[in-house]
């Protein structure tokens, strides 16, 4: 387990052990009126690139009508200024770094002398942001109520956590429960021009060619590295599509997951262009609107390739589809589905303690490349549910 994924696993537990008892404690207050029409909202949401994704339309609609304010994570903060147009960011630095708590108090002293109408918490289970902004600004709150997390008494209006619902349809939710406007249709995202005239130039130069672009990511971000594929499966399926479709094929990762991208490296042709921790929030979503497919783990990639409408083959195991797989006409989402899947569940704060990661070893290469032959297959079309697969 990496360094980012026990800082992870720390924060969870400093949070459940101080946030449930103080959460009782500040419970005690009569819960307060939301604003009808509220047009200054504070939305907390600190990890998740995917989570952002599926927020977006949301915060943007919100964004149209009056301010936004987002306290998130300062690695999310270049994601957020430049495609959540409307949408001011309150960034935190990681939680092990030394300037993390200072920020934070700055930003809770904003709060407190420019507080907003209303905070919607669209955390599942963290507490401490919450009872610190709560305490600060006096709003009142919208959030979920995830069964055991003690979050109930914290939240002014509740938001039943319904674990067979996709989790975009709980964003969903909590929006109408704060009473924002509704989102606007069309796709959620949308590629800058000059990041995808910096890609195409990038492509021209290091993959020429007339095959489908297809860019595999084999990291899963901070949050339990259970949820990968196999190195050596992405690489096989990459010289498989290299083979039969004649595909480019591009890496991609966050600079942490460097070694596992060289992993899958070695065992491709040598052609594969690396570009593992060489692209800003800008460029990634350039290039995975110039792809013609992704091929990537339970993580932010894809609800960003699904947000573009690009066609994508996910990979699921620790983590149901059916709450966080990709919607789109032209995404494929792979899963076991064994019994003991899925393990991850926003009520046990996305943790466990699986070593034996047999539903990803269950999804053969042989399944996977027929996924992507499928995927690449379908046009364009009006949105729609994505195909659900088991090998």
């Amino acid at each position: 387990m990496s360094w980012h994924s026990r800082l992870l696993d720390a924060a969870k537990s400093v949070d459940a052990a101080l946030g449930v008892p103080l959460g009782r404690l500040a419970g005690r207050r009569p819960r307060r009126r939301l604003p009808r029409v509220p047009r200054d909202v504070l939305v907390l949401r600190l990890w998740g690139l995917g989570n952002l994704a599926l927020l977006a339309p949301h915060l943007c609609a919100a964004a149209a009508r009056g301010r936004v304010r987002l306290l998130t994570l300062q690695r999310n903060a270049d994601f957020v200024r430049r495609h959540l147009p409307g949408v001011q960011v309150l960034a935190l630095p990681d939680p092990a770094h030394p300037a993390c708590l200072p920020r934070l108090a700055v930003h809770l002293r904003t709060l407190r002398r420019d507080p907003p109408q209303l905070v919607l918490d669209a955390e599942q289970f963290l507490r401490l942001p919450l009872l610190l902004v709560r305490a600060a600004s006096g709003a009142p709150v919208v959030g979920l109520d995830t069964p055991g997390q003690g979050r109930a008494p914290l939240l002014d209006r509740a938001v039943r956590h319904d674990p067979t619902r996709h989790v975009a349809d709980t964003f969903a939710a909590l929006a109408r429960a704060a009473g924002l406007p509704p989102a606007a249709p069309g796709p959620a995202l949308r590629a800058e021009p000059a990041a995808v005239a910096r890609i195409d130039e990038l492509l021209a130069a290091c993959l020429p060619g007339d095959g489908p672009l297809v860019v595999l990511h084999p990291g899963s971000g901070d949050h339990f590295p259970g949820r990968r594929w196999e190195p050596g499966r992405f690489a096989e399926l990459g010289r498989r599509l290299a083979r039969g479709q004649a595909a480019r094929l591009v890496v991609t990762g966050i600079a942490a997951e460097a070694g596992l991208v060289r992993r899958v490296l070695r065992d491709l042709p040598p052609e594969a262009l690396d570009l593992c921790g060489r692209l800003d929030s800008a460029e990634l979503l350039a290039l995975l609107a110039r792809a013609q497919l992704l091929v990537a783990n339970d993580t932010g990639p894809v609800h960003l390739a699904d947000a573009l409408g690009t066609a994508c083959v996910a990979l699921y195991g620790p983590n149901t589809p059916h709450r966080y797989g990709p919607r789109g006409p032209r995404a494929v989402a792979l899963f076991a589905d064994l019994p003991c899947s899925p393990c991850l569940d926003d009520r046990t704060m996305k943790r466990s303690s699986c070593r034996d990661h047999r539903c990803m070893r269950a999804l053969d290469v042989d399944t996977a490349l027929a996924a992507c032959r499928l995927a690449l297959s379908v046009p364009v079309a009006a949105p729609g549910e994505a195909h659900a697969v088991a090998p």
